[in-house]
């Protein structure tokens, strides 16, 4: 790609229940716009990052066009794709959905109880967390956290909840979730995610909105 030709470097050989190339692409772009490889600003050719991949330039596009339609890129016409830049009024918007949408929808699932299954699958997830939450796996933790916390809101069953969900927090990284890592904070974000889960699991809705909300404060620029 034009401009980082080593995007993609080290996010290669990822995950094996890729269903198409399509999605192969959209997993590999994802994890280099959130672990800033991509950076904002910058405009990457899907040319390039397909001869990168060994792949054919199709599934790139398309996969860039996806992350497009979710606000993570942006075309630029003869060019390529552009890496949304998000100011800090962008971030502050994402936020405030992020405290109307994913807080109560943690609050909920909190409300109606959370199952034997469920509350081990989530415990397997936020100790996944932790184990991950070290500067040289910064992008292994950012797929944990992500399936810790759009775990919790699928117990509600709303697909379209999970998808304004999992975009948010997407838009809230692509401008600088890497940051976490320079300011020395993984530990402590993931360190949050148990006292979370032990709320979740009591059902105690107040407390969990709480933590959650103070827990979404990594993300105010």
């Amino acid at each position: 790609m034009q401009d980082q030709p080593n995007a993609v470097a080290g996010l290669r050989g990822l995950d094996e229940g890729r269903a198409t190339l399509k999605d192969e692409a959209v997993f590999i772009v994802r994890r280099a716009l959130m672990s800033g490889a991509m950076q904002p600003g910058r405009i990457y050719s899907a040319n390039a990052l397909a001869t990168q991949l060994g792949v054919s330039n199709s599934p790139v596009r398309e996969a860039m066009m996806a992350l497009t339609e979710k606000g993570l890129l942006e075309v630029v016409r003869n060019r390529g794709f552009r890496v949304i830049e998000m100011t800090d009024a962008d971030q502050r918007e994402v936020y405030d959905l992020r405290m109307l949408v994913e807080v109560t929808a943690t609050g909920r699932v909190a409300a109606q109880g959370v199952g034997t299954a469920d509350a081990a699958r989530l415990t397997k997830l936020a100790e996944r967390t932790i184990a991950t939450s070290q500067p040289d796996t910064m992008v292994d933790y950012l797929e944990a956290d992500q399936k810790f916390h759009l775990g919790i809101v699928e117990l509600l069953g709303n697909s379209r909840m999970n998808k304004i969900v999992e975009n948010l927090r997407d838009q809230s990284r692509v401008s600088g979730s890497y940051h976490l890592a320079e300011r020395g904070l993984l530990a402590a974000s993931a360190a949050e995610h148990l006292p979370i889960l032990a709320a979740l699991l009591a059902g105690d809705r107040d407390r969990v909105e709480a933590l959650m909300g103070a827990h979404l404060s990594y993300s105010l620029p």
